[in-house]
């Protein structure tokens, strides 16, 4: 956790009845004057808080740093502060575990968005970030997201502890990388866990997709990161748009592909949505228009500049100037 925002009441609930129920829940703060705490023990008086800060170039990781080494049970979850789930979710998550699948990737999903900017968030989580990384495992490809990360301890050991987080810009992506290098499979999970979003402010929502993008340019799955627009609802709309004109059609035609073209993707989203029983609505519809308009305007806020701002840090500069040349470089 990291501020007072980290620890709403629905989610310090939830840790607490994990813990009632036999988990072992660390909650990982850098400062023991952090906002977190008092909010946390204002709901949960005996919660488990662990206090220290590292100092690698990842901050999350500086935080997270003493959780991991601390975690003694057979089976090791890092989540993502605010996701909420009970004893019954986390166990069908971690089902998949085997002998031979090292780690499990929970996605998380976004819900109850309670203005406009909250709702595009969750166009952005639910029907854009789940739906690549769901079909890029499927492919095979090596994906990672936040959300619940669940590995066993003998495997979290094998990659170094933190390490293993720790080898690439984004710690998701250098676990997955690190659990594939021991010759075990990663895999999306099937069970999809709650992010309330509550109320959003649209400069921490835009801040976040950018921060996400620049991060994704710098891993070696960069070349899927600037197909991404190529493939949206403007690139496609445009491209049919011109071979309509091409072809010699007149400005009721062109409107009427625009019109038929939208119709069709907006159908789609809703096809994926629902069949993970998420709702999608009219301000879901307008969300994801948005988001798609917005594909070039983050693309090129993303290729703008190297700077990855995180919690007040920025994590490609620290990621630059690190000095552990163990540290894997990205391509």
């Amino acid at each position: 956790m990291n501020g007072a925002g980290d620890a709403p009441a629905e989610y310090v609930r939830a840790l607490a009845e994990l813990s009632q129920a036999g988990a072992e829940v660390l909650i990982c703060v850098a400062h023991d004057d952090d906002g977190a705490v008092a909010s946390t023990r204002a709901l949960w008086p005996e919660a488990p808080i662990l206090v220290g800060n590292d100092d690698t170039f990842n901050p999350k990781m500086n935080n997270v740093r003493k959780g991991l080494e601390a975690a003694s049970r057979r089976v090791v979850a890092l989540c993502d502060a605010g996701v909420v789930f009970g004893v019954d979710e986390l166990c069908r998550a971690a089902a998949p575990l085997s002998d031979r699948v090292g780690l499990v990737l929970a996605l998380k999903v976004a819900v109850a968005p309670e203005n406009f900017a909250a709702e595009v968030e969750r166009a952005y989580i639910d029907g854009h970030q789940a739906r690549f990384l769901l079909a890029a495992d499927r492919l095979g490809l090596a994906v990672a997201s936040g959300g619940v990360t669940l590995l066993s301890h003998d495997t979290l050991q094998r990659i170094g502890n933190w390490r293993g987080f720790n080898r690439w810009i984004a710690d998701d992506y250098s676990v997955v990388r690190s659990v594939r290098e021991l010759g075990l499979s990663t895999r999306l999970g099937d069970l999809m866990l709650r992010l309330p979003l509550g109320h959003r402010h649209w400069s921490t929502v835009w801040r976040r997709q950018v921060r996400w993008a620049r991060t994704r340019l710098r891993l070696p799955v960069w070349p899927l990161v600037l197909w991404e627009p190529a493939i949206g609802w403007v690139a496609s709309a445009a491209a049919g748009g011109v071979a309509l004109a091409w072809a010699g059609a007149g400005a009721g035609v062109l409107a009427a592909g625009l019109a038929a073209h939208t119709a069709a993707w907006l159908a789609g989203e809703k096809w994926f949505m629902s069949g993970r029983g998420l709702g999608f609505g009219a301000r879901a519809a307008a969300a994801a228009l948005l988001r798609e308009a917005l594909a070039p305007a983050l693309m090129a806020g993303a290729l703008g500049s190297r700077a990855i701002y995180w919690r007040g840090a920025d994590l490609g500069g620290h990621w630059n100037n690190r000095g552990d040349d163990t540290v894997e470089k990205s391509v």
